[in-house]
């Protein structure tokens, strides 16, 4: 309603101004009109029409032509200054010229809102134009505010406020662009990546208007938009406007997203190459001096006079420690071999029952005082592995067993085969896993509470897994309903060789 008074006032002035101008031609021809042939006066009024219809448009060049018409007909006719028509000719006169006026007007308007209306899509191109370039350098999404809230404001002279999501995908209003905004109602719409275009536009909530910018996956912000106060619906060209205004700001939020997560992964890997390649320089130069220890106390234990007992016994806790340290290194080293794809697996044809006995073999001193069981069903295959590498994934589990689980707790290792797979249980009785953490003991430098407090550096579980996954199997963690903790492993049992015998003659 409040619009209405300016619309009343604007159409009064084009229809002064067309009366104006009819009535100046009139008061000019009128002292001519004996010098001049009524087709030249005609011709006149004709082109007043077709100027109104240029610069005031279609309905007051209509007015122009029936003014013109009885201006004509009173003013210019014979009789003059009456509406007495002596020959019937001048009718059809009349006729001719209303149709020509009209016509004329109509065409001529035609064009004058044809040109307004590429004008109109000039402006918009630019500035659209405008937006883009200022949106192609910007590095962060606080950028886009200001570009986005000048264009909404000059082509829909209204404000808006954008809402961009958090790492946790909780939207929040931008610094310094922070309007009141229904956050509950646009974070329902940010969450719900199903809203239609014609559902976006007719939504209804006070007076404002909420429009998530859509990328090609997912929703990337929010625009909200503040109704104008006529309330008036926005038109087709300022739908397809606004459509491609949100659609380039969703794209280019996606672009800065995508180009944030390239920058975090590359940021990681130099992190990872760089730790990998110090862990691996650190390794070879711990190991020198840790292996001359172990000898240095090998050979104290030889030397004469015999040590006193306790002199032994901490002998043989240096030569605990230095082992213990010693198979750390290992680990640091096999990591950064395997992160660097530089352990080839020379894979053959193996029993697994004997890589199990090897491993127990190695790991006889870190098992001293638990109960091993081994449980593997006879139709066990030959399996086609790395013997040296399946030994150090059975000897970090038992090591792993052994670290967390007190002494005198039982571990088992059992075998069967299932859908065409090897599946290989280590499993303890001890406290187990933490709840929810089965998966990230699998990731580097992880390592729990242990018992007997030696911690290591949390590496045993991450080389497993890359030694089972070289080997194109799995492996998973998991707490038992009885208790404890297992390690289930799968390895591919693949097509072993098949072995003739070959019998000879024996009768000689």
């Amino acid at each position: 309603m409040k619009a209405y008074p300016s619309v009343i006032f604007s159409t009064l002035k084009e229809n002064f101004t067309v009366a104006f101008f009819v009535s100046s031609t009139t008061l000019i021809l009128i002292p001519l009109r004996e010098q001049l042939f009524l087709v030249n006066i005609l011709m006149v009024y004709l082109f007043l029409v077709f100027m109104v219809a240029i610069k005031l448009g279609r309905w007051s060049s209509v007015l122009a032509s029936f003014l013109s018409l009885i201006a004509f007909f009173y003013y210019f006719l014979p009789p003059h200054s009456s509406f007495e028509i002596n020959d019937l000719q001048y009718l059809l006169t009349l006729a001719f010229m209303l149709f020509i006026a009209l016509f004329t007007s109509h065409l001529t308007s035609g064009l004058r809102i044809q040109a307004v209306i590429a004008k109109n899509r000039e402006n918009r191109i630019l500035s659209l134009y405008e937006m883009a370039s200022e949106l192609t350098g910007i590095v962060t999404p606080d950028q886009i505010v200001g570009p986005c809230v000048r264009f909404i404001a000059a082509n829909f002279g209204t404000q808006s406020v954008l809402l961009f999501p958090d790492k946790e995908g909780k939207l929040i209003p931008v610094e310094g662009h922070s309007e009141k905004a229904d956050l509950l109602l646009a974070q329902q719409v940010f969450d719900e990546k199903t809203d239609t275009w014609d559902t976006i536009i007719s939504r209804p909530h006070e007076d404002s208007m909420i429009i998530p910018l859509k990328g090609s996956v997912q929703n990337q912000g929010i625009l909200v938009l503040s109704r104008c106060q006529t309330d008036d619906h926005l038109s087709d060209d300022q739908k397809s406007l606004l459509r491609t205004c949100i659609t380039f700001v969703g794209l280019v939020l996606e672009r800065l997203t995508y180009a944030a997560r390239e920058r975090e992964a590359l940021l990681e890997i130099e992190s990872e190459r760089l730790r990998n390649a110090l862990l691996a320089s650190l390794s070879h130069d711990i190991r020198t001096p840790v292996a001359a220890m172990a000898g240095m106390a090998d050979a104290m234990q030889l030397c004469a006079p015999p040590l006193s007992e306790i002199h032994q016994t901490m002998l043989e806790g240096m030569r605990n420690q230095t082992r213990l340290i010693l198979s750390d290194v290992d680990k640091l080293l096999d990591m950064a071999r395997l992160h660097r794809d530089m352990v080839t697996l020379h894979k053959e044809w193996q029993v697994l029952e004997e890589v199990v006995g090897s491993a127990l073999k190695t790991s006889k001193v870190a098992l001293n005082g638990y109960d091993v069981c081994v449980r593997m069903d006879d139709e066990i295959p030959l399996l086609e592995i790395d013997a040296m590498m399946m030994e150090r994934v059975f000897c970090n589990l038992l090591e792993n067993a052994t670290r967390h689980t007190p002494t005198g707790s039982r571990i088992e290792i059992s075998a069967h085969v299932a859908n065409a797979c090897v599946t290989v249980r280590v499993a303890d009785n001890g406290p187990g896993f933490p709840q929810g953490q089965e998966e990230s003991i699998f990731s580097k430098f992880i390592h729990g509470r242990t018992v007997t407090g030696t911690g290591g550096v949390g590496l045993g579980l991450s080389i497993v897994r890359a030694i089972i996954k070289a080997h194109g199997g799995g492996v998973r963690a998991e707490n038992l309903e009885e208790g404890g903790a297992s390690f289930t492993i799968t390895l591919p049992i693949g097509e072993p060789p098949f072995v003739t015998l070959e019998t000879g003659d024996m009768s000689s």
